[in-house]
């Protein structure tokens, strides 16, 4: 039997022509009839054997990440997301395949019933991801794509060995594993906003001294809300932040130089301020002032005050303009 697996990466020639083209967008879908006619066949097998369906002319598989300037940055595929409602999908363009765990054994609740799925962890371009790997025989022909795991801890990851073990002793916890899926409305935004800019640092690394918060995102981990600010940086500096060696694909610590702006990490006072859910954006930009630093069991701290213009008002929320 042939064995056919379904490059996402893209090959060499097709990823330096989307590489080479300048995008007027942050995220951009790339439509499923600009696809070459070899690999769209793959994709038309694969998504037929999750949803029943052919694969839409009009609809999109990859989406190219653009720089400011235009430039292309990164190349997402179809991934696997968990929900709001701790269910499993795959977020394919703007279509969601929703899948189902039963018995021990994961799989699409649409999918032909001979294809298969496994827990894998797969090299994708120059990195070892955790994928969800789907395959199907057809016509003498197995084909096989890699559905990349979006973990929820986007620095700890989560390894196939773990969703095994999960899918036969505790499978509705896989959901708390795997990263929310963003509003399909606002894709391309990002949850929360805009899209951030500079190097992920805690709040602790700041200098004392005041910065301008433009926006700010939500985000649901394993250890609960967690928060991403964007700072304004007048005057740059030196910080440590996490990193992943390209050689060694682990994580560490490495000084940078930060500049323009940080995407910053607040550290448990901070993310109480932002809790109360205050207005933030490019109009009501609000105030982060670094007081004063210090150390607690060989960590570094930084008292801080957050001051903003207004709070988001429902008919749940507490009045507090008295």
């Amino acid at each position: 039997m042939k064995n056919v697996k379904i490059n996402i990466a893209l090959d060499e020639r097709n990823r330096a022509r989307l590489e080479t083209k300048s995008y007027d967008r942050a995220y951009v879908d790339v439509p499923n009839r600009a696809l070459p006619a070899g690999l769209k066949e793959e994709l038309s097998v694969i998504h037929a054997a999750l949803t029943g369906n052919e694969l839409p002319e009009e609809g999109s598989t990859f989406t190219v990440r653009a720089d400011a300037s235009g430039t292309f940055k990164r190349l997402y595929s179809p991934t696997v997301f968990s929900t709001e409602e701790k269910g499993l999908i795959i977020r394919w363009g703007t279509d969601d395949v929703p899948l189902a765990v039963t018995g021990g054994k994961i799989g699409a609740v649409n999918a032909d019933k001979k294809t298969k799925f496994a827990f894998k962890e797969e090299q994708i371009g120059k990195y070892g991801e955790t994928v969800l790997s789907v395959s199907i025989a057809k016509d003498g022909t197995l084909y096989t794509m890699p559905f990349p795991v979006k973990a929820a801890d986007w620095e700890a990851g989560v390894s196939p060995d773990v969703l095994d073990v999960l899918l036969d002793e505790n499978p509705d916890a896989i959901a708390e594993q795997i990263a929310v899926a963003s509003d399909p409305s606002k894709r391309g935004e990002g949850t929360g906003g805009p899209r951030l800019q500079g190097h992920i640092i805690k709040v602790a690394e700041l200098p004392i001294g005041t910065y301008t918060i433009t926006s700010y995102r939500v985000r649901e981990t394993s250890y609960g809300t967690d928060y991403m600010i964007q700072a304004i940086v007048d005057e740059p500096f030196v910080a440590t932040t996490r990193v992943k060696d390209e050689a060694t694909e682990e994580w560490g610590d490495a000084e940078v130089e930060v500049s323009g702006f940080a995407i910053v990490k607040p550290n448990t006072a901070l993310k109480k301020l932002f809790a109360a859910e205050p207005i933030i954006d490019d109009a009501n930009p609000g105030t982060l002032e670094v007081t004063a630093h210090g150390e607690w069991n060989g960590f570094k701290t930084a008292k801080v005050l957050l001051k903003c213009s207004a709070f988001k008002q429902d008919d749940g929320s507490f009045d507090i303009d008295f």
